[in-house]
């Protein structure tokens, strides 16, 4: 096993941290001292915009008009669905093959029975959207879940 070069850092003669000089700095002014209250009683003015006209502001005590192109027409609500959409996932059906169920797998010869059922879940491969697929265990010594249609009944 090669060992590792270990590598050391040191400063140069060339080379030197840096100094922090210490005292008071020749160009900052000092405010003069001033009360709290002196400060907070300060009148303020908004300096006049001489491009601002606020004629063509709205005011909101009126009640904004109506748009004519809209009419009655009905508020679409995000619960409707969208012209194109896809059809929504249907829910699962339940299971084919009961427990105790001797099925067999289409890579086997020889049938087992399904010990466990459960859901997957995956996008479908049309829409994308997640469903849930039926799975099974069986009791073949292995501990991989089979999808229904890998599976036929015994």
């Amino acid at each position: 096993m090669a060992t590792a070069k270990k590598l050391r850092y040191s400063l140069d003669e060339d080379q030197h941290l840096a100094t922090w000089e210490t005292g008071p700095d020749p160009d900052y002014n000092e405010a003069a001292p001033a009360g709290f209250d002196d400060v907070i009683d300060c009148e303020y003015e908004v300096p006049a915009d001489p491009d601002y006209d606020d004629a063509g502001q709205p005011t909101y005590d009126e009640p904004a008009p109506a748009d004519p192109d809209y009419g009655d027409e009905p508020a679409v609500s995000w619960t409707d669905e969208a012209p194109g959409s896809p059809p929504p996932p249907a829910p699962a059906a339940g299971f084919t093959y009961a427990l105790g169920q001797a099925v067999r797998p289409l890579t086997q010869q020889q049938a087992h029975p399904v010990v466990w059922q459960g859901y997957l879940k995956e996008r479908h491969p049309t829409t994308g959207l997640v469903q849930r697929v039926p799975v099974y265990q069986l009791r073949d010594g292995f501990w991989d879940c089979y999808r229904e249609d890998e599976l036929q009944a015994a």
